[in-house]
């Protein structure tokens, strides 16, 4: 406090003596004729601004052991109290001290004097660790905050404090070349013959407040933009319940929930672009949730949605803007269980179902039905990072539809298709995989009335990790698809994909 006082001393000195040279420069520069003698100064009469000068001068020469001779009463008769001090700060201050005084004159206490005194050793710790802990903490979380709800957990806590989301940006860009024309059915397949924009995903994740978290997926394509994703999670339910809306990739099966730049594989399995469309099965609505209370990991997923289009739910409505009442609502269901079979394998095991009206005529209605299965080897050895995985997936759907011209009544058509994939990593920089795909044909089908036999597709790539932020696949397949007549039923195709991430984006589900 007293070094802030002599600062300011020092600069007012620096003015006024920038003002007296200059007084005394104007002085010297005029005419004795410009002077008069009345108003000339007399020899005893003293300049006030010299005076104050001279005074402040003195003062700051004087013996700088008298500036400790201030007593409270000089200070407060300025109106300034330096000596006055945060209450927290000084009681902080004082057990500080306390802790650290001589261990030897701590040891010549008995226990009667700590309890005469009051003073116990761990209280004492605690409420230093308390008074830092507030001192610490943001104006923003004080208790004052209707936000800061205490005993809630640090990620929903520390949301709060944090007004910055989590951003991130991955590309994926891919070289393709096929034999002949191919028939690719993902909506982010490579589908032209070289460079390729798969998709420019824009992920935005935060904690809104101690009760919701907020994520949104926006892809950017060379033909558009797209909200792939944008809801809102529940954080504190009870009774492990968790609540979902928005629009959202619907929880069936492993692979359709999930994202691009997590595929095992460069292209979308053939199954899930025809039984869902390029985008997979997804669309707006609200998704409840419970871990089950069993001795092993369990969970089931109930979901309502408007599902529709050629992209985004091929099998149902036309469009999501065809609903028109409660019924025309897809229903979607999933259990999913895990095992630790033993210290190095899991097992993923699980089922789903999702069921809505299609536009074939009115009450015709399409059923998906779908088991899939994982099995996760992670051995000792390669600093833990060496993995063996092996996914499977099948689907089986059911479709009323009128028939053809001349039937009597409606027939269902029912199709199925599955794939199977197997993957190796030795270490953190390389993984191999795997995959074959089966899809059944059927005849008169109305969505793809010239797949009327089976088709197959097999699939290898090698994908270097230089870091976890970027990846390099390069990927050869064999499309076998007998029911083409004008072209060539068998198509080759190879690809390279480069994938780059920025930014910061949550862990990969298991």
């Amino acid at each position: 406090m007293l070094s802030k006082f002599i600062a300011s001393l020092v600069i007012a000195i620096g003015f006024l003596l920038s003002g007296t040279i200059a007084h005394a420069d104007e002085i010297e520069e005029s005419t004795p004729s410009e002077v008069d003698d009345n108003e000339a100064p007399s020899d005893n009469e003293v300049d006030p601004v010299e005076a104050e000068l001279e005074a402040i001068q003195e003062e700051l020469h004087e013996d700088p052991d008298d500036e400790n001779d201030l007593d409270d009463s000089d200070i407060e008769e300025d109106g300034v109290d330096y000596d006055e001090t945060d209450p927290v700060e000084a009681e902080l201050e004082a057990l500080e001290e306390e802790l650290h005084e001589d261990p030897d004159d701590e040891n010549d206490l008995d226990d009667s004097d700590v309890e005469e005194e009051g003073v116990d050793q761990d209280d004492a710790d605690a409420e230093l660790e308390e008074l830092e802990d507030e001192l610490s903490t943001p104006a923003e979380t004080q208790p004052d905050d209707p936000l800061a709800v205490p005993g809630l957990r640090d990620s929903t806590s520390g949301a709060v404090q944090s007004m910055n989301p989590d951003i991130s940006m991955i590309a994926d860009f891919a070289f393709a070349w096929f034999s002949d024309e191919p028939d690719l059915v993902g909506g982010h397949d490579p589908v032209d013959f070289g460079f390729n924009l798969q998709g420019l995903e824009l992920g935005i994740q935060s904690a809104v407040d101690p009760y919701f978290q907020f994520n949104s997926y926006i892809v950017f394509t060379l033909w558009g933009v797209e909200v792939e994703e944008a809801y809102g999670t529940t954080l504190a339910l009870p009774a492990n319940l968790q609540l979902r809306a928005g629009q959202y990739l619907t929880n069936f099966g492993r692979i359709n929930p999930t994202h691009l730049h997590v595929w095992n594989f460069v292209t979308q399995p053939l199954v899930l672009g025809k039984f869902f469309g390029g985008e997979g099965l997804r669309g707006l609505g609200v998704e409840l949730s419970q871990m089950l209370p069993l001795p092993w990991l369990a969970e089931w997923y109930v979901s309502v949605q408007n599902i529709g289009g050629s992209s985004t739910g091929r099998s149902w409505l036309s469009t999501p803007g065809d609903v028109e009442s409660l019924t025309d609502l897809t229903l979607t269901g999933r259990l999913e269980q895990y095992w630790d079979l033993s210290d190095s394998l899991a097992m993923l095991l699980g089922f789903s179902g999702a069921f809505g009206p299609n536009d074939t005529g009115r009450g015709n209605r399409s059923e998906v039905y779908g088991a899939d299965l994982l099995l996760h080897w992670n051995p000792s050895g390669a600093g833990g990072y060496r993995t063996v995985g092996w996914q499977n997936e099948f689907l089986l759907r059911r479709r009323q539809t009128p028939g053809s011209a001349d039937a009597d009544e409606g027939t269902v058509l029912q199709d199925f298709g599955g794939l199977s994939e197997l993957y190796y990593s030795p270490s953190l920089f390389w993984r191999f995989a795997g995959r074959y795909e089966f899809v059944s044909g059927v005849d008169d089908d109305p969505l793809d009335p010239h797949w009327d036999e089976d088709r197959q597709r097999i699939a290898a790539n090698i994908s270097y990790y230089p870091s976890h932020f970027s990846r390099i696949r390069v990927e050869y397949g064999v499309d076998l698809m007998p029911y083409r007549d004008a072209l060539n039923e068998v198509v080759h195709m190879g690809m390279v994909q480069l994938e780059l991430v920025v930014g910061a984006h949550g862990a990969h589900e298991f």
